[in-house]
């Protein structure tokens, strides 16, 4: 399964890179809470960047996109301790509707965890991140810069690396500020 995930990751990023098609970027901040189906009383936070390139359009409607995350601040606030980590999600697909003047999108992707302590406690170190979101971004006036609203629902479980296994679901919600064009926020 992890040789199958990597390599579907690689193959993407592969297309991607290859296609020559156009590119986006964005710098992001995004937080919640723990909801039911885990182990309760977490909020998250966390902040970083994404890079993505157009995989396929899609009938002049639509596109599919692959992303990269690069997130060096995780900070899971949990009963008894705090856990501070870095998160990379190196599979993000996107399906953004760009037929309208603003853009909305969902998309599916996976990442891994690595924090300071045990997340939840009693676990692991070492967490995957699965994940699903909506969201919409909105141009700027006559420029490629745009804002990006999501809500988002992220598992974060060690995938049964330790027992017990319980895991944190979380709804964050994310606010960014991206360039479509350009892998560099506000580049040329």
């Amino acid at each position: 399964m992890k040789r199958t995930f990597a390599l579907l990751a690689l193959l993407c990023a592969v297309c991607a890179y290859a296609s020559g098609q156009s590119k986006e970027s964005e710098i992001f901040a995004a937080g919640g809470h723990s909801v039911s189906g885990g182990r309760g009383d977490t909020s998250v936070f966390q902040a970083g960047a994404r890079f993505a390139w157009r995989l396929l359009p899609i009938g002049g409607v639509a596109n599919l996109q692959y992303a990269v995350d690069v997130i060096p601040v995780f900070v899971v606030n949990q009963p008894l301790q705090s856990a501070y980590g870095v998160s990379f999600t190196p599979f993000d697909l996107k399906l953004n509707v760009t037929s309208a003047k603003w853009h909305p999108y969902a998309e599916l992707g996976g990442g891994v965890l690595f924090t300071t302590h045990n997340v939840p406690i009693g676990t692991s170190q070492v967490n995957f991140t699965p994940q699903a979101g909506v969201g919409v971004q909105l141009p700027f006036a006559r420029t490629r810069n745009f804002l990006d609203f999501e809500v988002k629902y992220i598992h974060i479980s060690n995938a049964g690396l330790t027992v017990p296994n319980p895991g944190v679901n979380t709804v964050q919600f994310k606010l960014a500020v991206g360039r479509w064009g350009s892998l560099l926020p506000f580049g040329h």
